[in-house]
């Protein structure tokens, strides 16, 4: 028995596909004996098995079990409403076929947006290739649809009750890791560990374990809420944040610039705080906004500090009428181009060309 749950194991990740499989193996014959033997209505019957095999088999919705339920019952109300379009637009062969064309391409192109809709294109094309096919006046309406909506409601019930799968969001997972590598890395550089280049390759390899989850897959791997769109608009951001810390000198043992290494120490802060409350999103964000105002004042501080030694960018005066420089002896000589190319490469990181 241990072996076959490891083979098993090994070909389906969580059990993902089993799960799907026994729901369907059990609420699928049910529903069909109920309206076929029970109710004795075999479109009724027929609706409610096909109802039931994409509502359960050829869809699975991920992250917590709240917004499956949403997803789930969203999918329903659409698929619901496609098989009452398909049921009159079955009446006419040139206009089914019209009608399949559009709302398979609308279908299939709402895919791209999110793994939510991509996740469930399958199921809503089901929900209208099986009445577009099966010609049907209007008043067989009522019958498809009460089958299609049995199965939606038992199908509800069956993901929330029967053997219910955990909630996953790898893209959320990575960008916890990720926010973590970076902060670990600030506060190596900072406090000049011996571990220093072995931090610096665990948080190269976490970025690139969040871009190539982010990337692999042919639509957003995330819902459409809010929170999850941010969690989109966080991998750029922590690309962004690795392109400004590998860029940016390190800061010698022995400066004095100590509002550079506040600031550091602050962006590390940010980081982990961010890390925690994107990994327990109920947790209170009190501490995160705490170590964002500690950021913002230590940036106020670096700017002011920066802008108190920076070289200035004219030694020359202006010139009089004759062309001579009105710059007195006593003047600091020009400063030379090296130390303002440096000034200006360490302003650059700051901006996000990209």
């Amino acid at each position: 028995m241990p072996a076959l749950l490891q083979r098993l194991t090994a070909r389906d990740h969580g059990l993902l596909v089993l799960r799907r499989a026994g729901r369907t193996a059990i609420v699928m014959p049910g529903t069909f004996a109920l309206c076929d033997q029970v109710i004795g209505n075999p479109e009724m019957a027929l609706f409610a098995a096909f109802g039931s095999f994409a509502m359960l088999m050829l869809v699975g919705f991920g992250g917590p079990m709240r917004q499956r339920m949403q997803a789930q019952a969203s999918l329903a109300v659409v698929s619901s409403l496609f098989v009452c379009l398909g049921t009159l637009a079955s009446q006419a062969a040139w206009l089914a076929c019209l009608a399949m064309a559009v709302l398979g391409f609308g279908v299939l192109l709402a895919g791209a947006v999110s793994s939510v809709l991509a996740g469930a294109s399958t199921s809503l094309l089901l929900s209208f290739i099986l009445p577009v096919s099966l010609p049907g006046a209007a008043s067989d309406v009522p019958d498809r649809l009460a089958g299609w909506g049995l199965a939606a409601v038992v199908g509800l019930f069956a993901i929330r009750l029967l053997w219910p799968e955990p909630a996953a969001d790898p893209l959320r997972g990575k960008a916890v890791a990720a926010c973590r590598a970076l902060a670990a890395r600030l506060r190596s550089e900072d406090e000049a560990s011996p571990d220093h280049e072995q931090i610096v390759r665990d948080a190269h390899r976490a970025l690139d374990e969040l871009q190539r989850q982010f990337l692999t897959t042919p639509y957003r791997p995330t819902g459409l809420s809010a929170s999850d769109r941010a969690v989109v608009r966080l991998v750029d951001e922590l690309n962004w944040a690795r392109r400004v810390i590998v860029h940016s000198l390190p800061i010698p043992d022995d400066s004095p610039n100590l509002a550079a290494r506040r600031a550091r120490i602050a962006a590390a802060n940010v980081l982990g705080h961010g890390a925690d409350l994107l990994a327990a999103p109920r947790t209170s964000p009190d501490a995160l906004h705490t170590a964002s105002a500690e950021l913002r004042a230590a940036l106020f501080a670096l700017e002011r500090d920066a802008a108190d030694v920076l070289p200035a960018l004219s030694g020359r005066g202006p010139e009089n009428g004759t062309g001579a420089s009105t710059v007195s002896a006593d003047e600091p000589d020009e400063p030379d181009d090296r130390q303002v190319t440096e000034v200006i490469d360490a302003l650059e990181p700051s901006f996000d060309r990209y």
